[in-house]
């Protein structure tokens, strides 16, 4: 088990009932926690914040489970430990929540691709020019399989191209990437890098 498995055992535990499955990754100094691409809550320090948009359809009840005194960055809330048991009695309010949360995602999915986290105007006209044009043809190819596109054209590319591409398309801003996450990219890049007929670039 990995520090952020174990920093989260307990939330994750709690969430799993409701929730199924989820993602946690480093999120600024929290933990951030997904469920199918969607960050639906923060968790730091036994500490549980959900977010709520402004159009909940059972905002009615958030006094039942939130302390809507204890607000974190706009529109995550507060869910005191002592109010959890609460959802074993309603227990598709959380899953209404995520589900809500993913369609207003979808309704704003970036539309170009300098909206994205790490992502300028600079970039996106390199990748315009190599082929990679749309937000979609960019999660279509993968960050390694874009960063080795380069590399063949003959551009000269850092690996911390890989790094923001990779969080461009994982909602991470790239200084939150930890050196494990790292490892893995270099290593994915340079077996694509051979199986393309290029020498590797990374020793790891």
């Amino acid at each position: 088990m990995n520090k952020v498995q174990n920093n989260t055992i307990k939330i994750r535990g709690f969430l799993k009932p409701f929730v199924g499955s989820l993602i946690v990754k480093t999120y600024f100094s929290y933990y951030g926690l997904f469920k199918d691409d969607t960050m639906f809550g923060l968790y730091k320090n036994n500490q549980f914040f959900l977010k709520i948009p402004n159009n909940f359809s059972k905002k009615d009840n958030l006094s039942n489970f939130l302390d809507l005194h204890s607000v974190l960055m706009g529109d995550f809330y507060l869910f005191p430990e002592d109010k959890w048991e609460q959802l074993s009695q309603n227990n598709n309010w959380l899953l209404t929540l995520v589900e809500e949360l993913n369609l207003a995602k979808q309704n704003v999915e970036p539309k170009l691709i300098r909206h994205l986290p790490n992502m300028n105007i600079n970039l996106e006209r390199l990748l315009y020019r190599n082929g990679v044009k749309t937000v979609h043809q960019l999660y279509k190819l993968g960050a390694v399989k874009v960063f080795v596109r380069l590399i063949e054209k003959g551009i000269d590319v850092a690996e911390t191209l890989l790094f923001k591409l990779y969080g461009a398309l994982n909602n991470q801003l790239v200084y939150t990437l930890d050196h494990k996450q790292k490892a893995t990219l270099l290593k994915k890049a340079d077996s694509e890098l051979y199986d393309v007929g290029l020498r590797k670039r990374f020793t790891i």
